[in-house]
């Protein structure tokens, strides 16, 4: 069923549900009000024909034939009077004596009050009968309650007039009010389901695999935001999809060229082309070691954007790491001629020291090779109270593997705690108590800015005419970037084309 059909049988269900309450309220109120118009009908008529008994004892100073008088008027031979309804109302009248002088039913005539099965309500109830101040007999009305007696309100002609209006004027004030109610109800409901339609038929492209679906956003309402959150996961699925064929593409490519040299080397060495030397087997040897080399920065980049990268946790001096490294490239140092300076220094931090040396081996090496003779590359530590520059957050990405360096920091203290007595029930959290920021600054020839923000995807290369044996397999940075994350850092880089360049890293200190 669709949401329209649905809006449209829900509001039809609230209309006959209204229409049922109102019309119950309209039927108590219709029995309501005709019972109220009957007792003043009732009342009227009991005022005036006490005032008849009145004058009729005022003329004939006694109430000798009072009876015949009083029927000949509740038949409506009185024109004064009018005609009576179908069932007269049961009254009495009483002398002086508390005689009954006066029955409609002709029942009960001449018993003496204290006679009658109602002689105690008949005394609180009934009215006193004066002539020039004097008391000459008791008129009584039999009040039944008109709820009790429904038939008798409506047996009456002015009551049943009234009631049969009433009704009439809520039965059909009822219905056009339903009427409108469901013609506006198809619309809204048609306006308000318009845009949803839209969006569940983009849905249904993208599920068939159209990522260039979009909904167009109108207003700023739930179904707006909707819209606006299916088009930003579209964007978000395109750029996904776009990330996944490149990387295929740039695995292959990177896997063609060593592939291709293995192939050509072996079939050379089977046909006899070239003898089969430590010379010959060398260059097969590189290439397989570079296709080792690749599949493992791949497997570790892999781990790291999972979240699942084993990781050794320990504290880690960072200025120890990045001399060590200085001193493994001081030849090559000192070969291009450039001064290298280690300055400042910093807490230590947990961490795992082989994935936070095979960053800064990344970053360093990147450095001294876009640095040219004479140069130099400084390396600056230093604690810092924020990670990053003001207005600069980390990406989802960051918070992702960050949980994930909390969870493994949470079971290496409980370990440490378990080992030395403490409670294992004692939960620590992963806090930090500062940052350490590591600056990496060299005199190379710089990045250009359009290619910033590329800089740390998978096999990206600034210098597209470099040699792949020069310039490396394209994935050091981002497997820097993803290491960092995954020890819950921020990396950061800033250059200009012909200045340098400076990337920054920022570490929790716990």
């Amino acid at each position: 069923m669709t949401l329209r059909r649905k809006f449209i049988m829900a509001l039809i269900g609230m209309v006959i549900f209204m229409s049922i309450v109102f019309i119950s309220i309209a039927m108590v109120s219709s029995i309501a009000l005709v019972t109220r118009a009957e007792s003043y009908v009732q009342q009227a008529s009991g005022e005036r024909l006490k005032q008849l008994l009145t004058d009729y004892y005022e003329s004939q100073r006694s109430w000798v034939g009072v009876q015949g008088y009083v029927v000949k008027i509740t038949e409506g031979l009185d024109p004064k009077f009018g005609r009576p309804s179908r069932e007269p109302q049961h009254y009495l009248v009483f002398d002086q004596a508390d005689i009954v002088i006066v029955d409609s039913a002709r029942k009960d005539l001449g018993k003496p009050l204290a006679e009658l099965s109602l002689n105690t309500i008949i005394e609180k109830q009934w009215q006193e009968i004066k002539v020039d101040d004097e008391l000459v007999g008791h008129y009584w009305p039999d009040q039944h309650p008109m709820a009790m007696n429904i038939k008798l309100s409506l047996d009456g002609k002015l009551a049943k007039t009234i009631g049969i209006s009433i009704i009439q004027a809520m039965l059909i004030g009822l219905t056009l009010t339903s009427l409108v109610a469901l013609l506006l109800g198809l619309l809204l409901t048609r306006h308000i389901t318009k845009p949803l339609n839209h969006l569940m038929y983009a849905v249904r492209k993208v599920g068939k695999g159209d990522l260039t679906s979009r909904v167009e956003v109108k207003g700023n309402g739930d179904i707006a935001i909707l819209a606006q959150d299916f088009n930003r996961m579209t964007e978000q699925l395109t750029r996904n999809e776009e990330v996944r064929r490149n990387m295929v593409a740039d695995i292959a490519h990177e896997l063609r060229t060593p592939l291709a040299v293995i192939l050509g080397k072996l079939e050379s060495i089977q046909e006899g082309v070239l003898p089969s030397t430590p010379e010959t087997i060398l260059p097969i040897q590189d290439e397989t070691l570079r296709l080792i080399r690749l599949v493992r920065d791949l497997q570790q980049l892999s781990l790291a954007e999972a979240g699942k990268l084993p990781m050794a946790l320990q504290a880690v001096n960072l200025r120890q790491i990045v001399e060590k490294i200085t001193e493994q490239f001081a030849i090559e140092f000192e070969e291009r001629g450039l001064k290298v300076d280690v300055v400042g220094d910093a807490p230590e931090v947990i961490g795992d020291p082989d994935r936070l040396t095979q960053v800064f081996v990344n970053i360093i090496g990147n450095a001294l090779l876009h640095t040219p003779p004479g140069g130099s590359l400084q390396v600056l530590l230093a604690e810092t109270g924020k990670p990053v520059e003001e207005g600069e957050i980390p990406d989802e990405s960051t918070h992702r593997l960050l949980d994930v360096f909390r969870r493994k920091g949470e079971k290496t203290q409980k370990t440490e705690a378990g080992n030395s007595g403490e409670d294992k029930n004692t939960t620590s959290s992963v806090r930090s108590d500062g940052w350490v920021r590591v600056t990496v600054v060299d005199s190379g020839e710089g990045i250009p800015e359009e290619e910033l923000e590329h800089i740390f995807d998978r096999f990206y290369r600034v210098d597209k005419s470099r040699e792949r044996e020069n310039g490396g397999t394209g994935l050091g940075l981002a497997i820097a970037k993803e290491f960092i994350q995954a020890h819950g850092g921020v990396i950061q880089v800033e250059s200009k084309k012909g200045e340098g360049s400076c990337f920054r890293i920022s570490l929790p200190i716990k």
